[in-house]
């Protein structure tokens, strides 16, 4: 298969371990030849962070790696093939550019075009509405992630997603080592948590206390001011392109980052096309407490990305590690008392 041979072998090197170096199983390969399925190929996990000059995502990582790499952890812990397609399908409705299109204002979009959702990605796919009618699977049931509290929790818990988002990129952006990966993940183990749902949990301190730091420092990644530049600078060249209708909102989630880019360079609309060509000169934010009256100044609330994973002690009791481990405590607090909340702006001006 195509997709499964052209991955980088960094990426094949994470998979393996997912899976614990099994065969992937029928059911997902099947999936995988699905058109609809491989467009997440060519959408960047990283939302387009890594086409400016910032050094932070300096990997290409796609959506359909990270999805499938959360469908292999699931199936090497759970026998419910049901919730891995669901792990597989869970950002079927990605549009191109991921989290710099999501910043987009619905005021630019044609009001008869409606936002894509997991249902209609299925249901407008002849090849996978027919997989899920001859396999007995219930549309219904992929449509909610959130039912699968192993393969997707709220933030601080660890789930299959989460744990595939910040191994990924402590590997990737060469954190650690694939050996401290494997041993990291193969640290897990599942148990009931505070509210009775299964979660990931830590069989070893030393290794949950490596993860947890280091997940704090990719979440200061996503949330960073270079981010959030490169992501507004971005949503505001597709704004533009969907308003002037250069694309339409069904492009987003029919094509590619590539091929959005492309488009946008190709366009007789100098202004837009002069961004995508600036985007890869992209290198600089300025912080300001206050707007700059001749600047355009913006500010954006992101997401916190981190966890504050369970182990277990050798007495066997169950815990967080912020109430275990002091420096974990100290660090998640700063985390979250620091968010980057500042006005922002850059040198480009149309």
């Amino acid at each position: 298969m195509e997709y499964l041979a052209n991955r980088q072998e960094k990426v094949k090197e994470l998979h393996a371990i997912y899976n614990s170096n099994k065969p992937i199983p029928d059911f997902i390969m099947n999936l995988l030849e699905i058109p609809e399925i491989l467009r997440l190929n060519g959408v960047d996990q990283n939302s387009g962070v890594n086409l400016s000059a910032f050094n932070m995502f300096n990997y290409q990582y796609s959506t359909l790696d990270h999805s499938l790499g959360v469908a292999l952890i699931l199936n090497n812990f759970i026998t419910n093939n049901q919730q891995i397609i669901a792990a597989l399908l869970h950002d079927i409705a990605t549009p191109a550019f991921f989290n710099s299109t999501y910043y987009v204002e619905e005021k630019n979009y044609n009001p008869k075009e409606n936002e894509l959702t997991v249902y209609d990605a299925i249901v407008g796919s002849d090849k996978l509405f027919d997989y899920f009618m001859k396999n007995g699977l219930q549309i219904d049931e992929m449509c909610d992630y959130t039912r699968y509290p192993l393969g997707y929790n709220y933030t601080p818990k660890l789930s299959a997603t989460k744990l595939e988002y910040f191994l990924h990129t402590m590997y990737m952006s060469g954190m650690c080592t694939i050996e401290k990966i494997e041993e990291i993940y193969n640290s897990l183990i599942v148990v009931p948590n505070e509210d009775g749902m299964p979660e990931f949990c830590f069989n070893n301190e030393e290794l949950a206390k490596k993860f947890c730091l280091m997940a704090l420092e990719c979440g200061g990644m996503y949330r960073s001011y270079e981010a959030k530049a490169t992501m507004k600078f971005i949503s505001d060249t597709i704004a533009a392109m969907v308003r002037r209708e250069v694309i339409s909102r069904k492009d987003l989630y029919t094509y590619s980052d590539k091929v959005i880019m492309e488009i946008g360079l190709s366009c007789s609309d100098k202004r837009i096309s002069d961004r995508w060509r600036y985007l890869p000169e992209l290198g600089k934010v300025y912080m300001k407490f206050n707007e700059v009256g001749n600047k355009k100044c913006n500010k954006l609330v992101s997401d916190l990305k981190y966890v504050n994973p369970l182990i277990r002690l050798e007495t066997g009791e169950i815990k967080r590690i912020s109430k275990h481990i002091s420096i974990c405590k100290e660090k998640i607090d700063t985390f979250l008392n620091s968010d980057t909340d500042l006005y922002f702006y850059i040198d480009y001006e149309d």
